[in-house]
Formats: C-alpha cells, sequence, structure tokens
C-alpha cells in the first residue's frame, strides 16, 4: 500500500473526523497527533524508514508491541502516557477501517495489542495542611494575591482539573451563599455542576467585582492574563508557575508542601478530604465524574497505606499511636496534519 494513502488518512482524520464527526477538544486532538508523531519516531530510529516509505504494510501487532516497549524502555515513558498513546493508535486505525475495508485485518490485529500494565500507586494529593498553607500564601494584600488565592481555592473545593478551571467564564459561577455552585466542561464536552463552598463563594464574589465589573454572565475567561492591552485566557503554564511561586512561599509556613506541585494534587487533595469526611466512594466517582468506580478506589487504597505507615512509624518509636494524617519529510508531516 502507497505511504500516501497512509497519510491522506491521517490527515482526514487530524483535520475532518475528529474535530468535525467526534468534535474533539483541540487539546485531545494534540494528544492524538502526538501519539502518532511518537510512532513516526520509531519507524525512522528503529526501522530505519523515511517517511515516504512509511504505509500500512509496515503497522501490524508486532510492530505496535515494539513501539509500546519503545515508549517505555527507551523514551522513558510512564505506562499510563504509553497506554495513551497506543489508545490513538487503535483508534486512528478503526478510523482507517471504517474508510477502507482493506485495513480492517490490521485494525483487528492491532487490537489484540494489549495496553502496559500500570502499578497502582497513591495519588499525589496534598495534606490538608499544606492545601491550607497554599491558599493562604497569595495574601490578600494585592489584586494579584486576591486573584491566585480565588484560582488556588476553586481548583482545590470544586476537585476541578486545570483545563476545567482555564475555560471557565463568570457565567459559569454563581455565587449565592448557601447555594453557590460552578459549572465545570470536562472531558469530552461533558458538563457538570459543582457546589461551592460559602467561602469560596464569597472569594469569588470579591474577585468577580474587581476582575469582572458590571460583567456577570460574560463570555470571557474568568482567568485571564492580559498581553496588549487584552485579556487572553490563561495558559496551563501560567498556572504551573504561579502554583509553584505560592508553595515556595508557603513552604516557610508548612514544611509538608512538596518541592514540585501540580494543579491536580488539589484535585487529589480534595477526594482524599472527602473519602475520611465519610463521604461514599460512589458519590465521589460522580464529583470526580470518574468512567469508573475502581479509578476512585485508588483513593480508598491510599488511605489505608497511610494508615499502615503510621502504625508502623507508631510502632517503632513509642507504644502510644501516632497521628494518622501527616501529609520532505517536513513537507510530509505538514500535509498530514502532523505538524
Amino acid at each position: 500500500m502507497a505511504s500516501d494513502k497512509f497519510f491522506r488518512l491521517v490527515r482526514s482524520w487530524l483535520t475532518i473526523h475528529l474535530p468535525r464527526s467526534r468534535r474533539l477538544s483541540p487539546h485531545t486532538i494534540r494528544s492524538y497527533t502526538t501519539a502518532l508523531n511518537a510512532l513516526l519516531d520509531y519507524l525512522r530510529q528503529t526501522q530505519k524508514l523515511a517517511l515516504a516509505e512509511v504505509s500500512f504494510d509496515v503497522i501490524n501487532r508486532s510492530t505496535i508491541t515494539g513501539f509500546i516497549t519503545w515508549l517505555l524502555e527507551s523514551q522513558h515513558l510512564g505506562a499510563s502516557s504509553a497506554n495513551q498513546r497506543l489508545a490513538a493508535i487503535k483508534s486512528f486505525l478503526s478510523y482507517c477501517a471504517g474508510e477502507d475495508p482493506a485495513l480492517v485485518s490490521i485494525w483487528l490485529e492491532v487490537t489484540q495489542v494489549k495496553p502496559a500494565r500500570t502499578p497502582t500507586r497513591a495519588p499525589d494529593g496534598l495534606s490538608m495542611a499544606a492545601v491550607d498553607a497554599l491558599i493562604r500564601a497569595p495574601g490578600q494584600d494585592t489584586s494579584r494575591g486576591r486573584r491566585d488565592t480565588t484560582l488556588i481555592l476553586l481548583t482545590f473545593d470544586a476537585a476541578a482539573r486545570i483545563q476545567e478551571i482555564l475555560d471557565l467564564t463568570p457565567a459559569d459561577i454563581d455565587t449565592t451563599i448557601g447555594a453557590a455552585r460552578v459549572t465545570l466542561s470536562g472531558k469530552g464536552r461533558k458538563s457538570r455542576t459543582v457546589p461551592l463552598m460559602d467561602k469560596t463563594a464569597r472569594h469569588l464574589d470579591q474577585y468577580l467585582s474587581e476582575f469582572h465589573p458590571g460583567t456577570t454572565g460574560a463570555a470571557g475567561p474568568l482567568f485571564f492574563t492580559v498581553r496588549a492591552g487584552h485579556r487572553h485566557q490563561m495558559s496551563q503554564d501560567n498556572i504551573s508557575y504561579l502554583l509553584n511561586k505560592h508553595a515556595t512561599a508557603a513552604r516557610q509556613h508548612c514544611s509538608e508542601v512538596p518541592e514540585k506541585i501540580h494543579a491536580h494534587q488539589l484535585r487529589h487533595a480534595r477526594a482524599m478530604q472527602m473519602l475520611r469526611a465519610g463521604v461514599p466512594l460512589p458519590h465521589i466517582k460522580e464529583f470526580l465524574v470518574h468512567a469508573n468506580i475502581s479509578t476512585t478506589s485508588i483513593y480508598a487504597s491510599a488511605d489505608n497505606q497511610m494508615v499502615r505507615e503510621a502504625i508502623q512509624r507508631a510502632g517503632s518509636a513509642t507504644p502510644d499511636l501516632a497521628p494518622l494524617w501527616t501529609g520532505g519529510d517536513d513537507m510530509i508531516l505538514q500535509l498530514a496534519g502532523l505538524r
């Protein structure tokens, strides 16, 4: 099969099928593009194939199995990231099989490739002491401090993914005391409404008055940066920077704040807090919008592990129990939509 057929299908998948038929977000499409680029890198490095030589003839179960091993051992990807690449390749081949019945056998063969085994490990959530220190770190003396406090508090309270926070508009916020809520748009463009603490609502009300005066219901980004006099949606890099800046300050008052902070740790911390407060796992699953309760069950396993570690520490030092919770190739790539 000719190479141009392979890249023609790549292009139609990335530029027509995913954005128009499946209506996937640009972020998801970039992830799929990364997976295909990684496969092309693997074929060039291990099979010495130029892009013009890549075709469906070299795609089979053995090739994709080798690709996953290469991602894990040579590229040092984690099992979860490697499995995301595998899922993207399978999705692409499923599309190709629908476009050309001659490709069905290739797709069926590749579906037999098993994902890499992912070790079950405790989520790297923050302790409540660390969360409190991080929320307090920006202070309330400056407008940026008040903005950052609100952003961190909202991310924690709603157990939101960072992209969900970035996609918010003022219209998504209701600060009514006793009935405050936020509407989040998550993976697969699914929306959910999450109740908020009154404390969070008061911070949001103050933030809206200061940064969005008279614009309740506006469609612009809730959290923004200003460049050349215009408002722009914050990026994930912006959030990472401000979190780690404030974590450095928070660490002066709380030793439980880790050296490196990422926004998802606030989501994990909220889930752990809910679990310890007695919220049933099925309710936490709905709150976090997990597809399967087995994902949510990791939090229960993490809690049990923390108990065991605390008991071990207590037994080694004193009979009294310790506190439990402490804490042209270029042209081909462009034409295929890969650049």
